[in-house]
């Protein structure tokens, strides 16, 4: 229901809610919740608008948007009572059209008939009269503000109402006129506050249009990308000040971006002696504890300098920077007293402690986790390694980097700041003279942490990262903790396509059944094969949304998707990139013709059939095709097994004359049972070799 765009005062509304300082974690989903939901009731009560634009603040939320001045008219129809209740055998009202009539004040002859369904029934057309806007505003303001939810709300004072924070102000103005309404005993009016600090009394807003401008002037930058570009510009400028760059983080610019009003960089420094520190936890104090950004030098290393977005005046920088750089100081020797501390236990000697910390109450504890991590990571060191060279060190290593994978959890660095995980581990293996290959194994093994994350470098990072994610997967299926709908409490999701994406970059010649089987075999479960069904399916849903994502149309990747049970990962992949050549091919349609005529007829899975027989066929049509057939399955499966499959797509492909001749000249279904049943078997020969490269059927 959308308006002619007039930009015109007289058309603007505007409302302001002001609060107590909303999380800065609840303002994006807000701002985006207020625009929807106010496009939602706009259209319910028949009010046309143009260009509703929202805004947040930690303060304050906003909504700017052009409504027309009057609401759409508008007849609805009530159905009512069926005609032979509505009237008496001589056609008289009967008090049920009487009560329905009345109800909708019309008269009886002012009701209409019409027929649903077996039935004619009594229709009041009910004709809805347009109102002012500004009437009408006054009844759907307070609904669109008790329409706001958020993931935590407060009830404060006697007042029932829940919201973010305490509410102090709603402004409320349609073409500069007060809309009034009450929430909750708050009254609107045309009022609002600046900045709290810097200033802190209320004033009018008079016209709307100046709204925006009225709150600068009060320091109030009301836009957050306008927030975010001071913040960026700003912290750049003072990074290149010291000729040093800022590390940008996108999860911290939105964070503080939400954290100020009126935001001013501010450049700090802290004594150098800390920079021995590890760089990430460094970052993570800065980040984590005080929302301070990061700077490094031209080669990646940090440098004793950072940069804090402070909330008012730039008059007020300096006492800004000596609080931040006191509070920065304590909180970096916290963390080298962690660090220092956490040093003087060798990881190997924490592997003791992994026993007293439970994992899950069913699965034991990090102890048993590591030592399946390092059983399944045996498995497939021993698959897809065996042979190699120094491969017995090689294992040894694998042995060692999986039951040090989760020691650092019960140190006091990952115990204080948890998404060090891995990380902290990765620098004690350093200290503890472990090998390279180790030290970077520990830190790769919860790699890739998220979409588009990268994947582990390293051999045993790898090997670490899937058994890791395996074990998880098949540990919470077994348990019937499966993810349901949006919910994944436990991130199987995300690990399931971390695991296809590594096993797919290794090409390791291994499959999700395998690994499965593997790591089910470390519980004793009633229903295994139940619980496999639902794990190799959970892959199959995986797989569909990855290969789309990567451009391959969902008709070649149902061709494919029967080879996630027992076909390596890799060569899915090979697989549909041969498919999409076959379709560039002029003879695809006449080829995929073909196929689709063996695949109608041939027997179903579960038929026993004997090896065609050539002393049984009586046509030349079906001696040529067995003869094709014999002479192209050995280079088929050859082509199969070097994995060229593209290649054996085209072999397959000189059976298409073949297969049309035969069906065209020969009756499959013969009355004599052996002459039938000897066609059935080449026919389905012919199906279990195209069905070795893919499911054709499939194909559009």
């Amino acid at each position: 229901m959308i308006m002619q765009n007039t930009n015109n005062a007289e058309h603007t509304l505007l409302l302001e809610i002001g609060t107590e300082e909303i999380p800065a974690r609840f303002l994006p989903e807000a701002v985006v919740k207020l625009k929807e939901n106010s496009e939602k009731i706009f259209s319910e009560y028949r009010l046309p608008y143009n260009s509703i634009k929202t805004y947040a603040a930690p303060r304050r939320l906003s909504l700017i948007a052009e409504v027309a001045p009057l609401q759409e008219a508008a007849e609805k129809e009530v159905w009512g009572p069926p005609v032979n209740a509505a009237f008496d055998k001589d056609g008289k009202p009967t008090r049920a059209a009487e009560a329905f009539a009345k109800t909708h004040g019309l008269e009886i002859e002012e009701l209409t008939k019409k027929e649903k369904g077996k039935g004619t029934y009594l229709v009041a057309l009910i004709k809805e009269a347009s109102q002012q806007t500004e009437h009408v505003l006054s009844e759907i303001l307070p609904k669109l503000i008790l329409s706001l939810n958020f993931p935590k709300s407060m009830r404060w004072g006697n007042g029932s109402l829940r919201f973010a924070r305490p509410m102090h102000w709603i402004l409320a103005t349609y073409g500069n006129k007060k809309i009034i309404f009450e929430v909750d005993g708050l009254k609107s009016d045309n009022m609002t506050w600046g900045h709290r600090f810097l200033s802190p009394a209320a004033f009018e807003v008079k016209d709307c249009r100046a709204y925006i401008n009225l709150l600068k002037n009060n320091f109030i930058v009301l836009d957050s990308e306008e927030r975010k570009k001071i913040i960026l510009d700003g912290a750049k400028k003072l990074a290149s000040s010291i000729n040093a760059l800022l590390i940008e983080d996108e999860d911290l610019f939105q964070h503080v971006t939400n954290l100020v009003e009126y935001p001013v960089p501010v450049l700090g420094t802290f004594p150098a002696e800390y920079l021995y520190l590890p760089k990430e936890l460094l970052i993570t104090v800065m980040k984590g504890h005080q929302k301070y950004f990061a700077l490094h030098d031209a080669e990646g290393g940090l440098v004793n300098y950072f940069i804090i977005v402070s909330n008012t005046k730039r008059d007020n920088a300096e006492t800004i920077k000596k609080g931040a750089e006191k509070v920065i100081k304590a909180r970096f020797e916290d963390a080298r007293f962690y660090y220092e501390d956490d040093k003087l236990i060798p990881l190997k000697e924490r592997l003791e402690g992994l026993k007293k910390v439970i994992y899950h109450e069913k699965l034991g504890s990090l102890y048993d986790k590591s030592l399946r991590i390092a059983s399944i990571a045996d498995f497939i060191t021993d698959r897809c390694y065996a042979g190699q060279g120094q491969f017995e060190q090689f294992k040894e290593d694998v042995n060692t980097a999986a039951l040090l994978s989760k020691t650092d959890l019960i140190s006091g660095v990952v115990g204080e700041f948890p998404e060090l995980q891995g990380i902290m581990g990765g620098y004690y293996a350093a200290h503890d003279k472990y090998e390279e290959t180790i030290v970077k194994a520990i830190p790769e093994h919860y790699l890739p942490a998220h979409s588009g994350d990268r994947l582990p470098e390293t051999d045993i990072g790898a090997i670490l990262s899937l058994s890791d994610k395996v074990d998880n997967i098949a540990s919470f299926f077994m348990m019937g903790l499966t993810p349901s709908g949006t919910e994944d409490p436990f991130a199987l999701r995300r690990q399931a396509l971390g695991t296809i994406a590594i096993l797919t970059d290794k090409k390791y010649n291994l499959n999700v059944s395998e690994l499965l089987e593997k790591a089910l075999n470390a519980f004793t479960v009633d229903n295994k094969e139940a619980v496999m069904n639902d794990l190799v399916k959970f892959f199959e849903q995986r797989v569909e949304p990855l290969f789309q994502s990567k451009g391959y149309p969902l008709d070649s990747i149902s061709a494919i998707i029967h080879f996630v049970k027992d076909r390596p990962f890799y060569s899915l992949k090979e697989r549909l990139d041969a498919i999409r050549k076959l379709k560039e091919e002029a003879d695809y349609d006449s080829f995929l013709l073909a196929v689709k005529r063996v695949n109608n007829i041939a027997p179903k899975d579960g038929y026993e059939s004997k090896v065609a027989s050539y002393e049984l066929f009586e046509q030349d049509e079906e001696k040529n095709l067995y003869k094709a057939v014999e002479a192209l399955t050995p280079q088929i499966n050859s082509l199969l097994d070097d994995h060229k499959y593209y290649d054996a797509i085209n072999a397959l492909m000189t059976l298409k004359d073949p297969i049309n001749i035969f069906f065209d000249k020969v009756l499959v279904m013969d009355k004599r049972e052996d002459i039938k049943q000897n066609r059935l078997s080449l026919i389905k020969t012919i199906r279990d070799i195209a069905l070795q490269i893919a499911d054709f059927s499939k194909l559009a």
